[in-house]
């Protein structure tokens, strides 16, 4: 009998280890790269998915699954809304599912504060502030007579 040696398979491991979100805002809390520490001692954080732009838990982006981003579409002067979700929580790239709001400022407004309402409600009054803001400056001014 002869033996056949097989060769060692080298295939990596596509099941990533889940951390809690809590444990994740612990190891990233003080330093990242999107913090920015202003005077007196006010950090404020600017990554994407924080609607209040504070560095801390309840806000952050970065370490709540469920999370609401609110930002410019450069390319079609437009605002883009984003929710993120819990089922593809270690894969960044895919976690937010954002689409271009295309309707009127009063209705994008009506339509972002009830999906939010539903989603997280903590969060309702700053996108709705966020997106009034980025909309009002997205706004044309009308040209006057000289």
């Amino acid at each position: 009998r002869q033996r056949v040696q097989q060769e060692p398979s080298f295939e990596l491991e596509t099941s990533q280890a889940k951390m809690s979100s809590a444990l994740v805002w612990q190891i990233v809390k003080g330093n990242h790269a999107f913090v920015r520490k202003g005077l007196n001692g006010v950090v404020f954080s600017a990554e994407a998915g924080n609607v209040y732009n504070k560095n801390s838990y309840k806000c952050s982006g970065l370490a709540n699954t469920n999370h609401v981003d609110i930002s410019v579409d450069a390319k079609a002067d437009a605002v883009k809304f984003g929710l993120g979700s819990r089922k593809n929580a270690q894969k960044p790239k895919k976690n937010t599912a954002r689409f271009t709001v295309k309707q009127n400022a009063r209705r994008a407004l009506q339509s972002v504060g009830k999906q939010v309402a539903s989603f997280r409600p903590d969060l309702k009054k700053g996108a709705v502030a966020r997106m009034a803001a980025i909309q009002k400056s997205l706004r044309v001014k009308k040209a006057t007579k000289a």
